[in-house]
């Protein structure tokens, strides 16, 4: 029997690797325990399709009776509160539903996001980057007939690294929140030097033009070229290291290249080891003269035998060997010797490159003028 049940066990990791291979975007809590010629499934899995290619794949590869008692996501309980919207300027995703858990990322103010599963105070969500975490439910709203209507109503974005909005036109007047660069606010009215906006929960507010711009304006001139990705690279030098961090308020290495690409309408995925997996490898050459300016340049463990390469760092070519990335703060490094700003350890930890601008459209690249992404629809 315990032969038996370990062979079950394999089979299940099996599968896993195979369906749901990154836990950060998938949920995958599967148990198995074989009783007889009966097997029990408990747990959760993310949504019907894994549901449906898991137990296709059991039936193909054992003869036992199975029991199948898995709770697909989202969670029936929550009825028809499976979108919701950041209400807050920087929103922490939390890897356990606890204001002591690992910070694990971050989403702006008018982010929608899938919602999975509740406990106490706290909802599971998906960014619109697959992203997988705990929200506390003080910054996200969710109401079904608030969603529709704030999805169908025109936005704007914030283009200001940081900002405020006010209860009226005068900068005297009573602040509403703090607002970052890249956030969603819907629009009222344009009123002369101001839109008067519309917070997800209702609030409203008025936010300086100089500061924002019509959204559908703003991703219509979003190019990821290499002048623009450095320039927007540029404007968060100094902006402080920050574990989890995706705002102008803290970034860490792969939340700083995502909202750099985001600001210049790429949507990347989260983490490093995620956005090297996607992207046109690059032939550096071998003094590095083949990189271009904008190329993504990844950092971490080679792999050696049974052991896998790791990237676990990155940052964006600007061009002569050198990067900027989050690394304390945001700053610059060089991987030529020879210039004062060069980082020894960076480059014995050179992994590769990856080229975003310009690639071809069949490497994973999502772009935000391609993607329904903040208008409400196929999250």
């Amino acid at each position: 029997m315990e032969k038996d049940q370990e062979t079950i066990d394999k089979l299940i990791l099996e599968a896993r690797e195979k369906f749901a291979p990154d836990k950060r975007t998938l949920v995958f809590d599967v148990r198995a325990q074989l009783n007889g010629q009966k097997l029990t499934l408990a747990g959760e899995i993310h949504d019907a399709e894994v549901k449906s290619q898991l137990m296709h794949f059991l039936d193909a590869r054992i003869e036992h009776e199975i029991v199948e008692n898995l709770e697909v996501l989202p969670q029936s309980v929550l009825g028809d509160k499976t979108i919701g919207l950041v209400t807050v300027s920087v929103a922490n995703l939390r890897s356990t539903p606890t204001d002591v858990a690992e910070l694990v990322s971050q989403a702006l103010l008018g982010t929608p996001l899938k919602v999975l599963k509740k406990s106490g105070g706290w909802y599971y969500v998906q960014t619109p980057d697959h992203y997988l975490g705990w929200i506390n439910n003080g910054f996200i709203q969710i109401d079904e007939d608030r969603y529709e209507a704030w999805a169908k109503q025109p936005k704007i974005i914030v283009t200001t690294e940081y900002g405020f909005t006010y209860q009226s036109k005068e900068r005297n007047s009573q602040v509403v929140s703090d607002v970052v660069i890249g956030s969603l606010l819907s629009l009222a009215e344009d009123s002369g030097t101001h839109y008067r906006v519309e917070y997800p929960d209702g609030r409203k507010a008025y936010l300086a033009k100089e500061n924002a711009e019509p959204y559908d304006r703003w991703i219509a001139g979003a190019k990821d070229t290499p002048e623009t990705v450095v320039s927007t690279a540029k404007r968060f030098l100094g902006v402080p290291y920050l574990w989890g961090g995706t705002s102008a308020k803290g970034f860490d290495c792969s939340g700083y290249t995502k909202t750099v690409f985001f600001l210049s309408g790429v949507l990347l995925p989260r983490d490093a080891s995620q956005q090297v997996l996607i992207g046109e490898p690059v032939d550096i050459g071998s003094e590095l003269e083949n990189l271009k300016v904008g190329d993504l340049l990844f950092f971490g463990s080679k792999g050696a035998g049974e052991k896998r390469e790791r990237a676990t760092h990155v940052g964006i070519h600007i061009g002569d060997k050198k990067f900027i990335h989050a690394s304390g703060d945001v700053r610059i490094n060089s991987l030529n010797p020879a210039d004062a700003d060069y980082s020894e350890y960076r480059h014995k930890t050179f992994l590769r490159a990856k080229r975003f601008i310009g690639a071809s459209e069949n490497v994973g690249i999502r772009r935000l003028s391609e993607l329904p992404y903040y208008r409400g629809h196929e999250l």
